[in-house]
């Protein structure tokens, strides 16, 4: 099961988490290093590194963010390992922001988007202004009160503003502006990026930055079929080649091409190919 956040924070003893409006701020902290983990960022992040580095993983190489540094992720599904470097823990602070604040945010900012293109996630090296806010914040997660809850909106909205106007401000626009791009061209690289996730089509919207009818339409109008429709048969496709010239059993196939639910991947599969996945096994069996 794809762990998604900041949901699954909830099921984790060592976050401490508070709600900032309709965003959510937690503090991470770890004591052992966990390795290699995936997880879906349901949010787009704003991460600040307190103790020890993040490492997140791309075909492209390592992204490592250091203590002090504040990391920009754009929602999605990623592969990280923290790593304890000075022989405490590992801390962050993460401060998931909802799509309300920064559709709004970026309103205001009015400028026209940047022409870079924000691939990978934005790496900050913090000047004091940030760390200030920062320590305020978990100041607010120490001692919290009546008034925290808004008090964290705000100081979401000021750490947005002094990236603004730091010299980072180039890289943070061009990272803002494609948060909810809604061309074909996003929308087409999201489905190829994450074909093979365990995604419903709200998800698939939500990574596109659109509405779940707004998804239906402009993926109809992309791919002339239905999302659900064309996502199922394209995993289908891919799992008849596993089953056929992998090694690899049934449930694993299923979860490798993004059915979470294995008794649905059956029932699929033999509405579309008109035998079950383990019939196709033993037929391959049979043939060599």
């Amino acid at each position: 099961m794809l762990p998604r956040y900041p949901k699954a924070f909830e099921n984790i003893p060592a976050v401490q988490l508070q709600h900032a409006g309709k965003s959510v701020v937690a503090w991470f902290r770890q004591s052992t290093e966990a390795g290699r983990e995936q997880g879906f960022l349901t949010e787009n992040c704003l991460v600040f590194i307190l103790r020890g580095t993040k490492h997140l993983h791309f075909q492209e190489g390592d992204l490592i963010a250091h203590a002090g540094d504040l990391v920009l992720l754009r929602r999605g599904v990623y592969f990280m390992t923290d790593f304890i470097t000075d022989g405490t823990d590992y801390q962050s602070l993460m401060v998931c922001v909802d799509d309300t604040l920064l559709r709004s945010f970026i309103s205001e900012d009015g400028a026209p988007a940047p022409a870079i293109k924000a691939t990978l996630p934005v790496v900050i090296s913090c000047k004091n202004d940030l760390l200030q806010v920062r320590n305020s914040i978990l100041g607010y997660l120490e001692h919290p009160h009546i008034h925290t809850n808004r008090l964290l909106e705000l100081k979401i909205n000021e750490i947005l503003l002094l990236l603004l106007c730091g010299e980072y401000r180039q890289d943070v626009r061009a990272f803002l502006s494609h948060l909810f791009d809604h061309s074909a061209e996003n929308i087409s690289l999201v489905i190829r990026n994450n074909l093979f996730q365990p995604f419903t089509l709200e998800e698939y919207a939500k990574m596109c930055g659109l509405s779940l009818s707004s998804f239906k339409r402009e993926f109809a109008r992309l791919y002339d079929a239905p999302p659900k429709k064309w996502i199922n048969e394209e995993r289908l496709k891919h799992a008849r080649e596993l089953l056929l010239h992998s090694g690899s059993n049934v449930n694993e196939i299923a979860y490798e091409c993004g059915f979470e639910n294995v008794s649905y991947f059956i029932k699929q599969y033999r509405q579309l190919y008109g035998t079950t996945p383990k019939n196709a096994q033993r037929t391959k069996n049979a043939i060599f």
